[in-house]
């Protein structure tokens, strides 16, 4: 089997681009992230630093999507980072999901890869959708107005992408703390 290096690669650009400064662009009309009927989740004064991102998402979830070799951990572009890699014999079969956590970037700092943001929510906490071309998402969850959990997905296309995030975000958000 080929060892694929590209999709780690990519999430790592993923990572370092979801923390950059807010860049020009405009945001295109999508429909808002996955919710429910429930009332919005309180999400300030969590203590963000006790979250481990490996604990919010694991290999049995992400069993829909094929096999995935166990979880990395590691620090970067100021978030804490856990990443899965699908194991895949070849690269439009390869699939990255990384969670990170941000304890001092709030949604406002989700730059705009040139393909806009939007703005919703999952499961009533308030988040931004950011696609990353040219195959990459990222779905931030708010932890509090100064924080936030990312999700991030390399696949072959940005829509496959971005639809796994929403995914993928639904599995993690009620692992985050409410209060």
């Amino acid at each position: 089997m080929k060892k694929l290096y590209v999709v780690p690669l990519a999430a790592a650009a993923l990572v370092l681009a979801a923390c950059s400064s807010e860049k020009p662009g405009s945001a295109s009309p999508a429909p808002p992230a996955s919710s429910s009927a429930s009332s919005a989740a309180p999400t300030s004064g969590a203590d963000t630093a006790s979250i481990d991102p490996c604990s919010l998402v694991g290999v049995t979830d992400l069993a829909s999507y094929g096999t995935f070799k166990p979880p990395t951990s590691e620090n970067a572009g100021g978030a804490r980072l856990c990443t899965l890699n699908k194991e895949a014999a070849t690269a439009s079969e390869s699939l990255s999901i990384g969670v990170g956590v941000r304890d001092t970037q709030g949604l406002d700092t989700v730059s705009d890869a040139g393909n806009g943001k939007t703005t919703g929510n999952v499961n009533g906490r308030k988040a931004v959708l950011a696609p990353r071309p040219p195959a990459g998402c990222l779905m931030a969850l708010e932890l509090g107005t100064s924080a936030r959990v990312d999700v991030l997905v390399a696949a072959d296309e940005t829509e496959k992408a971005c639809g796994i995030a929403e995914k993928v975000a639904d599995i993690v958000e009620p692992k985050l703390p409410k209060g």
